[in-house]
């Protein structure tokens, strides 16, 4: 009985005219309301929405500019019968020195300085990266280097007073000639065939495919290979070589074309050409199923092409003159053209042997040079003052000289490409204060960071230089840059931007604001008109 009594009640008061006093507190409770419920809500919306950023060390990437020099060291000993005293040494040292700052170009501070430096000891190197023996004989007829394989020269003079002054001119161009070579790579080379500057990206690992391609085998020939074996005899040293730097994973594999050539090529009297200009036309990838068993790195295709009997022997020409019967491809592979003997006819079954295969594996030896970058005149090239014979590695198709100038270089590349991505990071994360910098973005910036430190430490440690130790910190800094920036919770971010926030949030927000500020509005209409009748009160009830 008491609650319908309340109830009565509280209809009757709703039910009775409401006065202005009445009005004015209900809109003041409602204000009041909506202000304790933002008040309230407000921070616990910003901590629920708030994003995670790990603090960077900023301050120690941007350390890190193109107008500090980074040294690159590089050890000669010089082996004589007579030791060379420690003046000489200084003299030859310094010498040196002068001629390589003298053959220095000006860079801009938009490019990063390397400077490479010589160090000179007496004695024989160790057998180790960046050290090189050089042996001096005297009482020859001419002034010579003879260059072996094995990170070391035997220099010739005709007379002892020439030593000092030979030492200068030899190794000043040896450092001279490497710190050019690599001063003038390329960052973003074109892919256009026959271009020399299109050297592959550094990766620590290669997938290099071994493609044999049988033009037309249904009026041809059944052509096979035996790739194991060759592989074995002669890519598997070179292999070894490069495996400390980086792995080649080499797998074969053999393809029947029966489609259409890729191009045409021009009949003569005796077998078709190839000109210059149809060789970018020749690699008809899409149709070639050049598959990979690892899609994650770099590709690598060399293909051995046996053209149909009809077009055989096929060559390259250029300008009239035959040419070769391979060519680069370049940032993709390589091409060899394999003519089989006269004597074949349609429906005979011919396995190529590694005896068969060895001109071919040798154009693809070189085709992978020129592509992961090994220059083909390392340590040295002949001039008018200096006869140079450089002997080639034939045993393992790169030399020690060759091996170490390929190791600066992507030391030194890896290294800019890590200082490069820290840099875009931290401006990145700048430039976006709502992105989230997880912990462990940090600790792959801190790791990176760490290795550019210890890359500058190896490399200042003589004598006991350690080349690879610097160059596996310098890969490892660049690996964990790249990692950080294209982490997954970092690049999600770049396709957020305020305006849709905008278009998310108005939404939820403006159909409480726009009531709220309609009230606010009335309210203070209401008291300053509230204000302007006080005096008019007042002064009636003077009078």
């Amino acid at each position: 009985m008491a609650i319908a009594d309340k109830l009565r009640a509280l209809f009757a008061r709703q039910s009775q005219p409401k006065t202005v006093i009445s009005v004015h507190r209900e809109r003041q409770v409602a204000v009041c309301s909506i202000l304790l419920f933002l008040l309230l809500g407000l921070p616990l919306w910003w901590s629920t929405t708030r994003v995670y950023r790990a603090e960077l060390p900023t301050s120690d990437i941007v350390r890190f500019t193109p107008e500090q020099t980074l040294p690159v060291p590089v050890v000669f000993y010089i082996d004589a019968k007579t030791p060379l005293s420690q003046a000489d040494v200084t003299f030859i040292e310094t010498g040196v020195q002068a001629q390589v700052d003298s053959q220095r170009p000006q860079f801009t501070t938009s490019e990063w300085h390397i400077r490479y430096q010589a160090a000179i000891r007496v004695g024989v190197a160790p057998d180790s990266p960046g050290h090189y023996t050089l042996r001096l004989r005297t009482g020859s007829d001419t002034t010579s280097v003879d260059v072996t394989p094995a990170r070391s020269a035997v220099v010739s003079v005709p007379h002892a007073a020439q030593v000092k002054d030979v030492l200068v001119k030899t190794i000043s161009a040896i450092v001279a000639g490497e710190e050019r070579s690599v001063r003038d790579i390329v960052p973003q080379a074109s892919k256009a065939i026959g271009n020399t500057h299109a050297v592959l990206k550094y990766a620590p690992e290669y997938a290099v495919t071994l493609t044999l391609l049988n033009e037309n085998p249904v009026d041809g020939a059944a052509v096979d290979w035996d790739i194991k074996q060759a592989v074995r005899m002669y890519l598997q040293p070179l292999v070894d070589e490069l495996h400390p730097f980086t792995r080649l994973s080499v797998s074969s594999q053999v393809l029947h074309h029966a489609g259409p050539p890729p191009v045409t090529a021009h009949k003569a009297d005796n077998g078709t050409y190839l000109t210059g200009d149809m060789l970018p036309h020749f690699v008809n990838s899409p149709s070639w199923n050049f598959a990979s068993v690892d899609p994650t790195s770099p590709m690598l295709n060399f293909v051995l092409f046996v053209p149909a009997l009809a077009s055989q022997p096929m060559r390259i020409l250029d300008s009239g003159i035959e040419r070769s019967s391979a060519f680069l491809v370049s940032q993709w592979g390589g091409v060899s053209i394999a003519n089989l003997p006269d004597t074949t006819r349609p429906g005979d079954k011919v396995v190529l042997s590694p005896e068969d295969l060895q001109k071919h594996m040798g154009y693809f030896i070189s085709q992978i040079r020129s592509l992961v970058g090994i220059r083909s005149n390392a340590p040295l090239a002949s001039s008018a003052q200096l006869q140079v014979r450089v002997r080639p590695a034939t045993d393992t198709g790169v030399s020690g000289w060759e091996l170490d100038a390929l190791m600066r270089r992507w030391l030194v590349r890896n290294r800019q490409t890590a200082i490069a991505t820290l840099q875009s990071l931290v401006r990145l994360v700048d430039s976006l204060q709502n992105m989230v910098v997880m912990d462990d973005i940090k600790e792959k910036v801190d790791r990176s960071l760490a290795a550019l430190y210890e890359t500058e430490r190896a490399l200042r440690q003589l004598p006991d230089l350690n080349y690879v130790h610097a160059f596996v910190s310098a890969a490892s800094a660049a690996s964990l840059a790249e990692s950080a920036f294209f982490d997954p919770s970092m690049v999600s971010m770049l396709y957020f931007p305020d305006q849709h926030k905008y278009a998310i949030y108005m939404p939820f927000f403006l159909p409480a604001t726009l009531p709220l500020l309609a009230a606010l509005k009335k309210i203070l209409a209401e008291r300053r008109r509230v204000k302007a009748a006080a005096p008019v009160k007042e002064s009636s009830k003077t009078d």
